[in-house]
């Protein structure tokens, strides 16, 4: 003990330190150390429940960004089938109305081929007229005598025969 008392040291005074510290240790450790650890605890399973919950909420959002390109591929694909169909209908249309026009201008052909004809028959019973009335004309001066209408007709038909 000469030695503690030659560095200074009293031994109940130290002997009343260490009580004094092992009092005071206690104490924290009832008071302070087991709240704050129990904060720390509360704060570390708040802290797991929050990336557990961040998870779950990138999980979700994982499937909501599958399910809506699932959904635009899909309005693609049918965006794509309505294009087709309509240039399809499209196409069809445009060979149907070409079909249509030709019919009308076959038609338009015809009634102007047979307009043509008529005119043509009608251009020819004229000039047949004028002929008979010609031959009319110039029989009546070469014989002198004037044809009545019988005569007139069997010479144009005479006339017409010949002429055809």
């Amino acid at each position: 003990m000469e030695i503690l008392n030659e560095f200074g040291i009293n031994p109940i005074l130290l002997a009343a330190q260490a009580v004094n510290f092992a009092i005071l240790l206690f104490i924290l450790k009832k008071f302070m150390y087991k709240p704050i650890l129990k904060v720390l605890e509360e704060r570390k399973k708040r802290i797991a429940e929050s990336l557990k919950n961040a998870e779950e909420i990138e999980k979700r959002l994982q499937e909501t960004n599958e399910k809506i390109d699932a959904m635009i591929g899909k309005a693609a694909n049918e965006a794509q089938k309505i294009i087709d169909e309509s240039k399809k209908e499209g196409v069809l249309y445009l060979e149907e109305t070409k079909i249509r026009a030709g019919r009308m201008a076959e038609e338009l052909i015809k009634k102007s081929e047979e307009a043509a004809r008529a005119e043509t028959a009608k251009m020819q019973q004229e000039v047949m007229n004028k002929v008979a009335e010609i031959v009319a004309v110039g029989l009546q001066k070469v014989t002198g005598k004037i044809l009545n209408k019988k005569d007139q007709r069997e010479i144009i038909e005479r006339s017409v025969k010949n002429l055809s």
